[in-house]
């Protein structure tokens, strides 16, 4: 079964992994991490390790929040050395929730496809009242 690994400053990883189980209920194969006081080499070595003694290598999701940060940095080293691991950047709880309810359904390259196109859904702006109508309220 395809896994999946969140990644993380502070404890932001498994607060999302804690509020997708609220959601959906128990599920396996989802693991945290927070990289807080790690090196990248400490990192990339905790990342390999969870790879190899949890037999990941069936497929794995690597989310993270920022491209280019320290957990990118060093997962995406992980996904040059890995064949069947993915690393997407922009976690939010939405591409969480897709992967769970999502990953028994869709072969591993389709599956990352879905996951970023719900991480996008995820996101929009309410936009209650235009510019012009608070001003004008403003005024009168």
């Amino acid at each position: 079964m395809v896994s999946c690994l969140v990644i993380s400053h502070g404890q932001i990883a498994q607060a999302f992994l804690d509020a997708a189980k609220q959601i959906t209920g128990e599920c396996g194969d989802l693991y945290s991490l927070d990289c807080d006081r790690d090196t990248p080499k400490a990192l990339y070595d905790k990342i390999t390790h969870l790879i190899e003694s949890e037999n990941l290598k069936g497929g794995l999701f690597i989310l993270v929040s920022l491209r280019g940060g320290s957990c990118w940095n060093a997962a995406a080293r992980v996904a040059k050395e890995y064949e069947m691991v993915e690393l997407i950047s922009g976690l939010n709880l939405s591409i969480v929730l897709s992967f769970i309810t999502k990953r028994e359904h869709y072969g591993f390259e389709e599956l990352a496809q879905v996951l970023l196109k719900d991480g996008v859904r995820g996101m929009s702006r309410l936009k209650l009242k235009s510019e012009k109508a608070r001003s004008e309220k403003r005024i009168s």
